[in-house]
Parts: structure tokens; sequence; C-alpha cells
């Protein structure tokens, strides 16, 4: 089975436009970050970048060209198309799926999922879950990947138009029946947390958890201490219960 990263990434957002490629590690935008994350952890696994084919994502095609990242543009609303097509136009029978608005994706998360699913690979879908047994890429956390095969996509393409699933590509696979969904169980200091949210929408977003990201560099990018740290901020972990209820669907 052919395994590749796919990056979802646009330039786009009503929130905060252009927010993958502003600096937020001095000169390091967030699809750097990942990128060298990816790179220096798996670099036997390819890597694609999944933008649209709007011409508000030349940019992020520029991106690619100068840094030598292979990239794939397709529709631009109809994300589950996109990927599905990226997959088939390179290949790709398994996509582990990075969000570009989380710079910090962990790494020995993603590394506990690989190995997930590689020990049951015969599903379709692969992902950590918190205690309601809900997939963690609905969640706020901002630290995890998600696994799915191209086979599951286009049978998600099959059965349903509806805006909602062509927009969320693995909603549909977890929330009805007729797939088999691996879900690992999050570790205790994460399981019953619905108070944490690292994903980047808005510009406060981007201001604080540039902050949060120089700490959690200092820590060696140790999760635990840099979650110890936030609750020991209550104006920071207030600001991520504000946005969790702003922007909760």
């Amino acid at each position: 089975m052919n395994i590749a990263f796919f990056i979802q990434a646009r330039l786009g957002s009503t929130r905060l436009p252009g927010k993958v490629l502003l600096p937020f590690d001095g000169n390091s935008c967030i699809l750097d970050i990942l990128i060298e994350k990816i790179n220096k952890n798996f670099a036997q696994v390819p890597v694609y970048l999944c933008t649209s084919t709007n011409s508000g994502d030349n940019e992020i095609e520029s991106f690619c060209l100068k840094n030598k990242i292979n990239f794939f543009r397709g529709s631009e609303n109809n994300v589950l198309q996109r990927f599905t097509d990226a997959a088939l136009d390179k290949n790709v029978d398994v996509i582990i799926r990075i969000c570009a608005d989380n710079p910090f994706l962990d790494i020995d998360f993603l590394k506990e999922l690989i190995a997930y699913y590689e020990q049951n690979p015969n599903a379709d879908y692969w992902s950590f879950k918190n205690f309601d047994n809900i997939p963690v890429i609905k969640t706020h956390f901002g630290f995890f990947a998600e696994i799915v095969t191209t086979k599951a996509l286009q049978k998600v393409s099959l059965l349903t138009n509806d805006s909602l699933y062509l927009e969320h590509v693995t909603n549909y696979i977890y929330s009805h029946k007729g797939f088999d969904c691996e879900l690992k169980s999050l570790p205790d200091f994460l399981l019953h947390r619905n108070d944490l949210r690292f994903t980047i929408d808005d510009e406060n977003d981007f201001n604080e958890l540039q902050s949060v990201y120089q700490y959690y560099k200092s820590v060696n990018y140790d999760l635990r201490k840099t979650i110890s740290y936030v609750d020991k901020n209550e104006v920071i972990l207030n600001n991520m219960i504000y946005n969790i209820k702003k922007y909760s669907k």
C-alpha cells in the first residue's frame, strides 16, 4: 500500500487570510514548520501539499516550487474530490491527513498513530478518540493527524453530495455505518480535556499561540509541559475556552 502525507492548505480563510504563510516562528510560517517536522521524522514517506485551483492559492504553488515540495491543486470547495483526485494522481492508497492550521502537530502522537495503522492495516480510517468516542479531528486540540484510505474516500463520494461531507472529507466515514474505523483512546492527560485549543483560526489564535509555541520549543516540544504552562496562564486558557465556544459547530 502506498502511503503519503497530504497537507490540506489554502489562503482564502475568512477569519485570517493567508495564515499558513504568515511568519509564525521567526521567519518560518506554519507550512514550513509542518513540512520540516514531517521530513525530519518520516523521510521515507512522501509529502504532498493539497491546495485549490483558485487563483488566490497561486502563492501556495509558488511556495511549493521555491521549496521543492510536491503539490496538487484541485477543487476549492469539494475537498473530498480534491483528495481523491490527488490520491489517484499520485498513486496513493493510504492518506495521512494533516491540517495546515495546526503548528502544534505532535510527532509522538503521529508516530503512535502510524504504528496503530500498521498493526490494524485492514480498516478504512484510523484516529485517536476522546472520552466520548469522538475522533480528535472533531476537537479543537490541533495536535493530531488522521489516516484514511483512498477507497473509503471514493466510497463516500458515491454515497453523498452533502456539502458538509464534501468540505470535511472524513466526517462521513466515522459518522455513518459501513466503514471500519479504528479509534485509539487518548492518554489520560488529554482524554477528558475539552478546554484546550491549539489550532489557528483567527488573528487572536495566531498571536497568542505564537508565544505558546516559543515555550513549546524551549521545552523540546514536550506537550505535557506545554499544556501545564497553559493551565498556569489563566488568560491563555480562558481565551482558548472562549474560542472553542465561538467556533464550535
